[in-house]
């Protein structure tokens, strides 16, 4: 295959994708360099922010000839993209100077949310990008895909959507259990005979929940084949319960409002493959911001090749994970990225020890008693720290004996000693997350007084 023709292929939708998705690597380095060079020029005459930024270390385009020379650009942090915002209100100057056509934004989870704007170019291509990553996990013209994620400023319900009717199949645009109550979109999809369902994890192991109470079987009374998740971590444990409980595939798809659509987890469902053609990935050092070799853990920065609206330039995500570095057995040679194990933003000192949410999912989902919702609470009170894990009860048990087996199980990974557990009715954690208009459930609520 020409490497001309592949480069015509670039950033394409199935079925064209699944030849640059196979490439040889050499010629897929050389497509990302032709990406970067472009890159840095656009962001040198369009986008202020890195411009100015780059001038101030005497760095010039010319200095960036290939995908080797990425390492010559600074790491761009979070913390940066914020203080552009509040200098240069609203939009700051990183979303650069050509015509827009929608804004996005982050959920506001870990802070304000920060505007993304996308061009048609932008939006095109994470649609095409959408319909690889739906397209690898079995997706075809012939299904009926119901989307459980919102339609707001939070950026996968339209994407998704998106990818979906690239491939030729139907959306049954139900949203967010905000707008389409869960009763309603389980009803939905039994009737309308939904063959796919995208939604969140968490959002998964809800609807689990709530059918089971409305007496429906999950394996049998529904026609759904495959579960397609982004918007959320999927951890091992969670993954195991959902697919138990289903009865089904269920496949991982990390990305950002941010990144857009940059991985797509494979049938053999080992990792996520990155869209390399549309993205560069690397993992660095947390403490130095050196560039770490694949199989080394550390914080990703992704560089959007694609964007001409607010690109990222060495983004530092804020995510702990892995390159892996054997190449995958399904016969793609794009690179894979292990799970991701925690968010910089997700952790919380207590009483001088760094705690990750994340730490106990695997004792929530080992408990089959235990609803799909659960958060850790930290307080002050009388002068110390405190942290108590809250979960949900969906069957009838012993309470006093499962708090005290729960409880041990926390303290054996949390990392510092675990105040108590509170079992909850079921519902009330997600009720509280619907009236507050959440789109993500909040893992962590840290009540100290800042």
């Amino acid at each position: 295959m020409s490497k001309n023709l592949l480069t015509k292929l670039q950033y394409s939708a199935p079925p064209e994708s699944q030849l640059i998705e196979r490439a040889n690597y050499e010629v897929i380095r050389e497509i990302q360099s032709l990406g970067l060079r472009r890159l840095v020029k656009h962001c040198w005459e369009h986008v202020p922010f890195y411009r100015n930024r780059w001038e101030k270390i005497g760095l010039h385009p010319d200095d960036i000839r290939g995908i080797e020379d990425i390492g010559k650009l600074p790491v761009t942090n979070k913390s940066e993209i914020e203080k552009d915002l509040k200098e240069n209100p609203p939009f700051g100057t990183f979303q650069g100077d050509l015509p827009a056509c929608r804004i996005q934004s982050s959920t506001g989870t870990t802070g304000m949310p920060k505007p993304f704007f996308q061009s048609k170019h932008d939006w095109d291509v994470i649609g095409n990008l959408w319909a690889r990553r739906l397209n690898a996990q079995g997706v075809t013209a012939g299904d009926r895909v119901q989307v459980s994620l919102t339609y707001a400023l939070f950026i996968p319900g339209f994407t998704s959507t998106e990818g979906i009717m690239k491939l030729g199949a139907m959306v049954v645009p139900v949203g967010s259990g905000a707008v389409t109550n869960t009763e309603r979109q389980i009803t939905l999809a039994r009737d309308w005979g939904a063959t796919c369902w995208v939604m969140t994890p968490s959002f998964a192991l809800h609807l689990a929940d709530v059918a089971e109470k409305m007496g429906y079987d999950l394996k049998k009374d529904f026609q759904v084949k495959r579960l397609i998740h982004t918007g959320e971590p999927l951890p091992p444990a969670m993954r195991e319960r959902i697919e138990e409980r289903w009865g089904l595939p269920a496949y991982d798809n990390w990305g950002s409002v941010e990144t857009g659509a940059p991985t797509f987890e494979c049938e053999l469902k080992n990792g996520v493959h990155i869209n390399e053609d549309a993205y560069y990935f690397e993992v660095i050092d947390p403490e130095t911001g050196d560039r770490l070799p694949d199989g080394k853990e550390g914080l990703l920065t992704v560089t959007t090749l694609y964007k001409e609206s607010a690109p990222l330039v060495r983004y530092n995500i804020g995510d702990f994970t892995t390159i892996i570095p054997e190449p995958c057995s399904c016969g793609r040679t794009f690179r894979r990225m292990a799970s991701v194990r925690s968010r910089v933003d997700d952790m919380v000192k207590v009483r001088g020890s760094a705690i990750y949410p994340q730490s106990v999912e695997p004792v929530v989902r080992k408990y089959k008693e235990l609803g799909s919702e659960y958060r850790l609470v930290v307080d002050y009170v009388n002068n110390r720290d405190i942290i108590k894990l809250q979960a949900e009860i969906v069957q009838d048990c012993s309470v006093d004996e499962l708090q005290e087996k729960i409880l041990n199980d926390v303290n054996k990974v949390l990392g510092v000693k675990c105040n108590g557990v509170e079992l909850l009715p079921f519902g009330t954690l997600a009720q509280e997350a619907s009236a507050a208009g959440r789109i993500k459930f909040r893992r962590l609520l840290d009540l100290r007084k800042k």
